[in-house]
């Protein structure tokens, strides 16, 4: 999780002219934040005649409501412009004839309140130096509609086989589906020809929406293709309530599986390219409508801490559990790529990192077919096929020729990972001890002294908990047998601790990822799971599988406790969901079956440490109390046996994976109440080949806000916030974004599905990204806090970044501090970055909104301070006007990575569980340093408005 490599960073440096004096303004970025103030041609530039633009090319209303577009100049200016207003046609809407733009401020808001249907062209029109021989006029124009109040209708029928390169349409010749060329690609995003129907449809308006547009079937409805593609239905934008936007567009949808229409999100709309109608992308056909609330947004009143917090992969996920267990401190929350949801992620680790290997009874099947290594073809084919790749222990992904990763995630690496999550949330495969205040690191078995002897020890000298010895009772002598119900059932093969991160080696050039059987012994204690030792040589060969007992087995049927297979109407293909239960975190978020959680109804048992029921009808889903080993009648760990949890009526987790669901930012999204979700606006990303499936996985705490009912906005790149049909990456302007629209709920899939051979070898849709996803990831969250903040600071003043005192720099703005928490006693590293003008004398009793933002694993602060140089040079941009300025906003980037003894590279930016050895507190070392920033800086304090949300 190693992110923004310095290489990707300065290559982003370079693009804005960081730290540049001398940035030009033909660039169309910004300058180093450096003006001569007394320089005539400095200012006969700046103080040019501007060019005018309205923010949408058209509005689109009904009698008796208003809406607002915004009216810019491209710069700032030096005198009010006062501009004219005119309609074409006179009657259709009222609004003032004259708008007067400040002095050094650009943009304008112009309120249109509709009379009379019909169309009339709105011209905006300035004159400067009038009756001068310098004299020139600029105008812009804007077409609003008057529309009457009916639905828009939906006429005729199409089929036909749809493949790709293909597209399927109604007779206007717009509405329809298309598959792109790209999916005849032999790969996750292949789509096969499939016959395709269009049919108009009821109405499905769910309770408390309004219709924008009639109802389409797209057909066949069981449809789930390996892809998103784009379908384009009518709308009609003046059905919008009043204070609504494009981005409160939603959509009803109803297929297999919904059979009562609910309200989704989807993908990139595009309201653009077709007028009165829009174009969005996802991956399953059936009905789709498009809606709205039908109060639309409300204004309200909102208290802003004026806090941010975001990070990249494991600073996001240190982002998400920080911000989400303290939503009194942050109005913003941003996780940019990085482990966020610990339901998904722990079911892939269990499934697939540490899958691909024959159980024991398939060994005794078939001997012949079990005789060699781990292979991906054994893990379940149940991988969401759009963001995710079947991997097995042996073959870890890492495509060794693609850029974009951050870094090179060997298996060291991959090994440094889940030790690090072992010593920072407990062992989520094991439980070592039922003290709750010992350590839980190891597996049972093992004393945590082990991890005190060297790796070159530990791998020469394994650990080794013997065959089952039988005492006579029916048991194992103490000390023997570690029984396992995958891999040893009767005990009677050694288990070992075991060393990896050893790789094949192929012309010189390693195989990332995929293990070598050949080196012994392997460099890496794997520490935190067991290996059976199948041919008792006391080493892990190929094949021999990596035990996984993180929980009690249980039948993920859903609350119903009946499994799909068994639901009446069954059929694979065309009703593989009979009952609706399915969880998919876009069309059922909502769903309890096969979302790889135990779900239950009704209050928790008595004495059990987690919420479970008794395996009981109407209790929630079914579970077998046979312990983490799954083998009925072994020894307890109080027993001086290796299980937990077997007979006590309670499903059983391990330790670490009870710690990881506690603290799930998810969890705490689908619990929290309304209110504190309404005052935390969200904004995600990750890549759609991020070799960490970090997209799917935020998908998922993404889908929350949706489980929620909140209006979640979904994008399939950066460029897609404009909502004009401008897909690529490169052709995103954060200037160019109404950020008003994008909602309070965003997510970001960033990558082109069918990226050009160069783009992938650039890194598209990777870990990291191309150069130009890394600025976009970084540009749009931060333009999101800083527009959505109300007021702020965006004047224009004279500075530099000063990271000492030199000649021109009399303070810094820009160093590092040694912070020592005073609760927990830790001493770490944190970066500041100061915005312009924080020490000048007029901007003494000015104070600023704050950003905190969490470096990747095994990075240091400093890493990530050329972003908030980045972000300085925004600030103070003459080439951006003013109303499109970063507001000024102080830049921290705390420490997360390991200190002493508390783990290896990176701490996750979590609270150790009690027991861990010499355990970090992360949370509570970030906490204490936000309460720092506030007594030592003039952080901006809360403050209420009146806001429509």
């Amino acid at each position: 999780m190693r992110v923004f490599a310095f290489g990707a960073l300065s290559f982003l440096c370079l693009l804005v002219a960081c730290g540049d004096d001398d940035g030009s303004p033909d660039t169309g970025m910004p300058d180093g934040g450096m003006v001569d103030a007394n320089a005539d041609a400095e200012r006969e530039a700046f103080c040019n005649p501007p060019e005018l633009v309205w923010s949408t090319e058209r509005v689109d209303m009904v009698v008796g409501i208003s809406r607002d577009a915004l009216l810019s100049v491209a710069r700032d200016f030096c005198e009010d412009i006062t501009i004219t207003i005119t309609a074409s046609t006179a009657g259709i809407v009222e609004f003032v004839d004259t708008v007067t733009i400040p002095a050094r401020t650009s943009r304008a808001d112009v309120i249109f309140t509709a009379l009379a249907e019909g169309e009339t062209t709105i011209t905006a029109t300035y004159t400067d130096l009038p009756g001068t021989p310098d004299e020139m006029t600029f105008s812009t124009t804007l077409d609003v509609r008057v529309q009457d109040t009916t639905i828009p209708s939906c006429e005729g029928s199409a089929a036909g086989n749809l493949g790709p390169g293909g597209d399927l349409r109604l007779d206007d010749d717009v509405t329809g589906l298309e598959v792109p060329s790209g999916a005849s690609r032999d790969d996750q995003f292949r789509v096969e020809p499939f016959d395709a129907t269009i049919d108009c449809a009821s109405d499905q308006i769910p309770e408390g929406y309004v219709a924008l547009g009639p109802a389409i079937t797209f057909g066949p409805t069981h449809a789930r293709l390996n892809r998103e593609i784009p379908f384009t239905v009518p709308v009609k934008l003046a059905l919008l309530p009043e204070n609504a936007r494009r981005g409160n567009v939603e959509f009803a949808y109803s297929g297999p599986g919904v059979s009562t229409a609910r309200a989704i999100p989807v993908a990139s709309p595009d309201f653009e390219t077709n007028p009165g109608y829009v174009t969005f992308f996802t991956s399953r056909l059936g009905t789709y409508q498009p809606i709205a609330r039908e109060n639309g947004p409300q204004l309200r009143e909102r208290t802003f801490t004026f806090r941010g917090i975001t990070g990249v992969s494991m600073g996001s996920g240190g982002a998400a559990l920080i911000g989400m267990h303290n939503p009194d401190r942050f109005d913003f929350l941003g996780p940019l790529g990085g482990p966020v949801d610990w339901i998904h992620l722990l079911n892939y680790i269990r499934t697939w990192h540490i899958g691909g290997f024959c159980t024991e009874q398939e060994r005794i099947d078939d001997p012949e077919g079990c005789d060699g290594p781990a292979d991906t073809a054994r893990t379940p084919n149940t991988i969401d096929p759009r963001y995710e790749v079947r991997q097995d222990f042996e073959h870890w992904r890492y495509e060794d020729e693609w850029r974009g990763h951050g870094g090179t995630f060997d298996r060291d690496e991959y090994l440094r990972l889940f030790r690090d999550l072992a010593r920072m949330y407990g062992n989520p495969n094991t439980t070592a001890t039922l003290d709750p205040t010992g350590a839980n690191v190891l597996p049972p078995g093992i004393p945590d002294s082990d991890r005190e002897r060297t790796n070159e020890d530990r791998c020469a000298n394994p650990v080794v908990i013997p065959p089952c010895e039988p005492d006579g009772s029916g048991g194992c002598e103490p000390g023997t047998g570690f029984f396992d119900e995958e891999y040893n059932a009767t005990a009677q093969h050694p288990a070992i601790t075991f060393c990896d991160g050893a790789e094949v080696i192929v012309d010189g050039e390693r195989d990332h990822g995929v293990w070598d059987p050949t080196v012994q012994p392997q460099p890496d204690p794997i520490e935190v799971a067991l290996a059976i030792d199948y041919n008792d040589n006391g080493i892990r060969d190929a094949g021999e599988p990596v035990v996984r007992q993180g929980r009690e087995n249980f039948l993920d049927c859903g609350v119903d406790q009946v499994c799909n297979v068994d639901e009446r109407g069954y059929d694979p293909i065309t009703n593989p969901d009979p009952n609706g239960d399915d969880y998919d975190f876009q069309f059922n978020p909502t769903g309890t079956e096969n979302n790889w959680l135990r779900d239950y109804v009704g209050a928790p048992v008595a004495g059990c440490d987690s919420p479970v029921a008794n395996p009981i009808a109407g209790e929630g889903e079914i579970f077998f109390d046979d312990g983490m080993d799954a083998v009925p009648g072994t020894a307890q760990l109080d027993e001086g046996g290796f299980d937990n949890g077997e007979g006590d009526d309670c499903w059983t987790q391990a330790r670490g994976v009870a710690h990881m669901l506690a603290n799930n930012p998810r969890s705490f999204v689908l619990s929290a109440d309304e209110s504190t979700l309404r005052d935390l606006d969200f904004f995600s990303d990750g890549g759609i080949r991020d070799l960490f499936n970090f997209a799917s996985n935020q998908n998922h705490l993404a889908g929350a806000f949706a489980a929620r009912g909140l209006p979640l906005t979904l994008f399939n790149s950066h460029a897609a916030l404009t909502y004009d049909g401008l897909f690529l990456d490169e052709d995103l302007r954060f200037n160019n974004v109404d950020w008003r629209e994008t909602g309070k709920y965003v997510h970001i899939r960033y990558g082109n599905v069918d990226a050009s051979e160069g783009a992938l070898a650039q890194g598209d849709g990777q870990h990291v990204g191309t150069p130009n996803q890394v600025l976009n990831r970084i540009i749009s969250v931060m333009a999101w806090m800083s527009q959505r903040w109300p007021g702020g600071d965006r004047r224009r003043v004279t500075d530099r970044i000063c990271p000492e005192i030199s000649p021109g720099c009399e303070n810094m703005n820009q160093f590092t501090i040694d912070f020592a928490s005073p609760t927990t006693g830790r001493t770490g590293p944190a970066a500041i970055v100061l915005p312009p003008g924080y020490f000048d004398e007029e901007y003494q009793d000015v104070e600023y909104p704050v950003v905190y933002l969490l470096h990747g694993y095994g990075q240091e602060p400093m890493d990530l301070v050329a972003t908030g140089i980045v972000i300085w040079n925004f600030m103070t941009a003459r080439t951006i006007p003013e109303a499109q300025r970063f507001q000024k906003m102080i830049f921290v980037f705390p420490d997360g990575r390991c200190r002493g003894d508390e783990c290896v590279k990176g701490t996750f930016y979590a609270n150790a569980p009690e027991g861990t050895p010499d355990g970090a507190q992360m949370e509570t070392f970030m906490l204490d340093l936000m309460d720092y920033m506030d007594a030592n800086f003039r952080t901006k304090r809360s403050e209420t408005h009146m806001v429509y949300e």
